[in-house]
């Protein structure tokens, strides 16, 4: 149970930031409905359930090679960037009423949040490390199948709290501001951008 605990923890504070993932389930809440954010952020936990399984089993090499880390952390950047450019350009978001809702389907939400926790390249590094770093304490002691599976679904569960949260804070913002539904995908488009040049001063 400690290392479901951990994985929980670690999980928490590192979606807590605004993010790749996080800030994708808040625009798909605005632009779309809270259901459709839902889907989205079970898909991303379901899919950070095999990251932290194979950093598991690579955080070793990954201690050994450092170097590493600025690779991932050097290609977010233009996945940052790239967002935030198809975001500035994308159909403004409306929700006065008259609108029409955009449908969506619960499995395509799913398999795009599968997708952007791929693409979410900072958190590679991220658990490599403390994954690493946990085994280096004697949390885990002889590795085994079920410390693996107790971790993996304590970072997924983790995960899936903090996303439903973005979810739900983004529909009663919108709530409150009918202005910001209307910019908001240009809202999250500047949030891209700064955290594009946030990671690139970072390395510089």
């Amino acid at each position: 149970m400690i290392l479901l605990c951990a994985g929980v923890i670690l999980s928490l504070f590192g979606s807590l930031p605004p993010g790749l993932i996080s800030l994708s389930v808040a625009q798909t809440a605005i632009a779309r409905t809270l259901p459709a954010a839902l889907f989205l952020a079970i898909g991303a936990a379901f899919a950070e359930f095999f990251q932290a399984w194979l950093a598991i089993f690579l955080s070793d090499w990954f201690l050994e090679n450092p170097s590493a880390t600025n690779w991932f952390t050097w290609l977010s950047v233009p996945v940052f960037w790239g967002l935030a450019v198809y975001f500035l350009f994308a159909p403004e978001t409306s929700k006065n009423k008259g609108d029409v809702v955009m449908t969506y389907s619960a499995l395509g939400q799913m398999g795009r949040g599968v997708l952007l926790s791929i693409f979410n390249l900072l958190a590679v590094p991220y658990w490599f490390v403390y994954c690493g770093w946990l085994k280096m304490e004697g949390w885990w002691g002889e590795e085994t199948l079920a410390h693996t599976l107790l971790f993996a679904t304590g970072v997924s569960l983790g995960t899936l709290v903090v996303l439903c949260l973005y979810a739900y804070l983004a529909t009663a913002i919108v709530k409150r501001s009918d202005r910001l539904a209307v910019y908001a995908n240009r809202f999250v488009a500047l949030l891209f951008f700064l955290l594009g040049a946030q990671t690139l001063l970072h390395l510089l």
